[in-house]
């Protein structure tokens, strides 16, 4: 028997099991789970119908043809990015950083059999938020134009060849990178920022490019048009797949099949290609991967922890020991301090360059709905980070967590270790761009008070809810984060920081709406208004904060080590 098939029968019954154990557990954290899943799936697709209505119904006329063309071209250029960059990382942590991997390694198993038992479940872990995302889209778009089901299916047929050509190239990045470029912590990190000065570069001359003038409209969307019009070259799979979904749309069944082709063979060579370089890089991956050691030392009483004791000392000495233990971690790990500086830096170039466009002479309306969507902007970024680094870092100890329970420190002081460390390091941060933002609009002070009290609130609970819901569920088997976050425990957290972040959001922004809009609200209703939203904020942010986090510690304090 091959030993790819003795990997897949293993694989389909570990499924099975998980499948068993889920309908065993309680039927009630389903049904929550479930619940927010397709509230928020019915949400996106609400969102995605109103906006495609609106510019059929003003400019089905002149050019929502070719609008629909690009905005299909950059959004699946964007996402194919996004997969390929998760694809990377998943699958660098898969291959070579896996318990389960060393093991398989270690018997007879030949390791291209090893990569395609880890690239199945690596496609998994990464494309189901393509699907997320792309199916409400695809939904609305069908609702809109009254498509029957062979555009739904024929949706589907396109999903499911196109998520493979992501996948097979973050795994070919993922196996070259780790064993031919240099893993020196100083030549990636002079790397790392060599590329995001090159990028910085390119943002800020395309941005700066545009003028601010009479017709400033007209050129800002002449600008954009030109300068995404790469992501409609021919050669890239993203063009394939929104060509050939138009060409359902119009029935064209001929050229949407050519396209369906053009991408199921070309997923069928990235992998075929995939597996061939796997019979070679895949063990030679795995010796440079566990042979890497920094030549750094941080050793205690360095640069980093007298600089956190002076900073922190209104902390007890325990609590600001797992704080510089967990930042230290964090500097150590280039995939995750990475993500972090790629996605908060881009933000940071936005907020830098918005009086490229204007807004600052713009009417107060403008200027608060801008400010409100970038502090939308800052505090979603809050949330997804929150759940993908906050909330495994108690699960991330696995099985040495006897080590941290052994210490001569109560268990509520390695929680609100974390906890600090999540705020402060949010907050300073959020509250920078905020800043940034507001002073690039030239908002009026009471706007950008709000706006800096209500991201302390976002702070506080979005800390809290990850990292006690991240010691109510914590998973010490596991030592790949993005599987610890794609579990119930990671799924309910986000998903329930979503939902704290708009929450807070109204709370805040209805207020300023009718305000600052002349629509209802004279100057002292405004202020009754505002005392009841940072009210409201205020309860709602130490509710979730404390509520998860006294769970989290009965947990934590029940556990066994």
């Amino acid at each position: 028997m091959s030993d790819i098939v003795v990997l897949a029968a293993m694989k389909a019954r570990e499924l099975r099991n998980r499948f068993r154990q889920v309908r065993q557990g309680s039927r009630f954290k389903v049904a929550v789970l479930a619940a927010f899943s397709v509230a928020f799936w019915a949400s996106l697709y609400r969102l995605f119908y109103f906006g495609l209505r609106y510019l059929y119904m003003y400019a089905r006329d002149y050019y929502f043809e070719d609008l629909m063309a690009r905005m299909f071209d950059i959004f699946f250029f964007a996402l194919t990015l996004m997969l390929i960059f998760s694809n990377a990382i998943i699958s660098y942590t898969s291959y070579f950083k896996s318990k389960e991997t060393a093991f398989l390694l270690a018997g007879p198993v030949r390791p291209e059999s090893v990569f395609l038992y880890r690239f199945g479940e690596s496609l998994a872990f990464s494309s189901w938020a393509f699907l997320f995302l792309a199916t409400p889209l695809m939904a609305a778009y069908g609702a809109l134009f009254r498509l029957g089901a062979a555009f739904y299916v024929g949706t589907g047929l396109f999903f499911v060849a196109y998520i493979f050509i992501p996948a097979a190239i973050g795994a070919m990045v993922a196996m070259v990178v780790t064993c031919y470029i240099p893993r020196s912590r100083k030549g990636l990190l002079w790397g790392f920022v060599a590329t995001s000065l090159a990028v910085v570069m390119i943002l800020v001359s395309k941005i700066l490019s545009i003028r601010a003038s009479t017709s400033m409209e007209l050129r800002l969307v002449m600008d954009v048009f030109e300068d995404i019009g790469f992501s409609s070259n021919p050669i890239l799979p993203s063009f394939w797949i929104s060509r050939g979904i138009r060409l359902l749309r119009q029935e064209e069944v001929g050229g949407a099949l050519f396209f369906l082709g053009l991408i199921g063979a070309n997923a069928l060579f990235l992998g075929g290609l995939a597996h061939w370089m796997s019979s070679g890089l895949m063990m030679k991956g795995w010796f440079v991967s566990q042979g890497l050691r920094s030549a750094r030392r941080y050793a205690a009483g360095g640069v980093l922890d007298r600089v956190l004791g002076r900073s922190l000392f209104f902390m007890s000495r325990g609590v600001r020991l797992m704080v510089v233990k967990d930042l230290k971690s964090f500097v150590r790990d280039p995939v995750q301090w990475s993500q972090f500086l790629i996605f908060f830096g881009l933000l940071a170039i936005y907020f830098l360059n918005l009086r490229s466009f204007a807004y600052e002479d713009r009417d107060i309306f403008w200027k608060n709905l801008i400010a409100q969507m970038n502090l939308l902007a800052t505090s979603l970024t809050l949330a997804t980070f929150s759940s993908r680094f906050i909330f495994p870092q108690l699960s991330l100890e696995g099985r040495r967590f006897w080590v941290i329970g052994m210490v001569p420190m109560e268990r509520d002081q390695i929680l609100f270790g974390k906890l600090a460390l999540s705020f402060l390091s949010s907050l300073a941060i959020s509250e920078t761009l905020i800043a940034i933002s507001s002073v690039m609009l030239r908002t009026p002070m009471t706007l950008a008070v709000l706006h800096a009290v209500a991201l302390f609130g976002i702070c506080l609970g979005l800390s809290g809810l990850a990292v006690g819901l991240g010691a109510l569920y914590p998973n010490f088997a596991e030592d790949n984060p993005s599987k610890i976050v794609s579990g119930f425990g990671g799924t309910l957290n986000l998903v329930l920081s979503l939902g704290f972040v708009l929450a807070v959001m109204a709370a805040q922004g209805v207020p300023c709406f009718l305000y600052f809009g002349r629509w209802a609200l004279a100057p002292g209703q405004f202020q009754k208004w505002i005392v009841i939203g940072m009210a409201s904020i205020a309860v709602l942010s130490l509710a979730a904060c404390l509520i998860p986090m006294a769970l989290g510690l009965r947990r934590i304090q029940r556990l066994e080590v």
